[in-house]
């Protein structure tokens, strides 16, 4: 392993809760130079948390293994995943009443809505165009994307999260706000216009309430602070984890929003940003920096001690 330690200034565990879509990856895309500076931040003792609205399903399982990732945080923070004993540590649902009512006013606009919990996953319209395009953020596979996903006929639910997405497949800010103003006054509920749909929660989950619970429950014992994780992300859903840290970065990518709620900001997602974002972050927390970044001070040192 290529690195260069310099004198570790505390005791202090570095622990990253980082967004995947616009963060990670784009379009899928996972860059080595990515892997290999998350790689080399666990391997000196960072805990890599995924942070996604995405369910735990195939995709976000393959990435968390390839990214050597602690925990997976699905469903916007409703849902949260320990990779070692592969079982869920915690969940948060929708009551049955509220999930029909929601569905009841996208049959009516003639929306699409993508439901699921810890075992089920639903969608409404049977277009299977539509149904393909959106659960390929969800699924690798066409055996799993083809067997998993299933019409929603009216069978009980208490789904973890439910997407709403336009009727002509309108994938825009503008229109996400639009399908807002349909369901805005249902109260009980956790909901965020994002750059392409509605995502609805569970009341008063999302990312940063997980995150939270994740330092009560299964970081209590460690000596990091609520202020010395790292939070990263660059969509709206984000926001809610990003307030909760000073070591908060934003993706040059981000919406201005974003920018606004983080202390640090990086590179875009197509430029590495993730990976600079994290050796910045253990060098501030810990002093660890990877050996390369120190190539030219290196160089310096020695000429001057000829």
């Amino acid at each position: 392993m290529s690195q260069t330690i310099l004198k570790v200034t505390n005791n202090k565990k570095p622990i990253a809760f980082s967004d995947v879509d616009g963060t990670i990856y784009k379009n899928f895309n996972l860059k080595q130079e990515t892997i290999d500076d998350i790689h080399f931040a666990v391997d000196n003792g960072l805990d890599f948390n995924i942070c996604t609205g995405n369910p735990i399903q195939e995709r976000m399982l393959k990435l968390a293994e390839t990214l050597k990732a602690r925990y997976l945080i699905g469903s916007s923070g409703a849902q949260i995943f320990d990779m070692q004993s592969r079982e869920y540590i915690a969940c948060w649902k929708i009551d049955f009443d509220t999930t029909k009512l929601i569905l009841d006013i996208a049959k009516k606009n003639d929306f699409q809505v993508l439901l699921w919990d810890n075992n089920n996953y639903y969608y409404t319209k049977d277009n299977q165009k539509s149904v393909e395009y959106i659960c390929s953020y969800h699924f690798i596979s066409k055996e799993l994307l083809h067997s998993i996903p299933k019409l929603y006929r009216g069978e009980f639910i208490e789904p973890t999260k439910i997407e709403i997405y336009s009727a002509d497949g309108t994938e825009t800010e503008e229109s996400a706000l639009q399908m807002f103003e349909k369901f805005k006054s249902i109260t009980n509920l956790a909901m965020i216009p994002t750059n392409c749909n509605i995502e609805i929660s569970p009341l008063n989950i999302s990312k940063g309430s997980a995150v939270l619970w994740m330092l009560e429950n299964v970081y209590k014992n460690v000596e990091t602070s609520r202020d010395e994780i790292m939070t990263i992300g660059d969509g709206n859903n984000d926001i809610p984890m990003l307030s909760i840290s000073k070591y908060s970065y934003a993706m040059a990518n981000a919406t201005q929003t974003v920018h606004e709620h983080s202390h640090f900001h990086t590179s875009a997602v197509e430029q590495n940003g993730l990976g600079e974002a994290i050796l910045d972050y253990i060098y501030r927390l810990k002093n660890i920096t990877k050996k390369y970044m120190l190539h030219e001070f290196e160089n310096n040192r020695g000429a001057e001690n000829d």
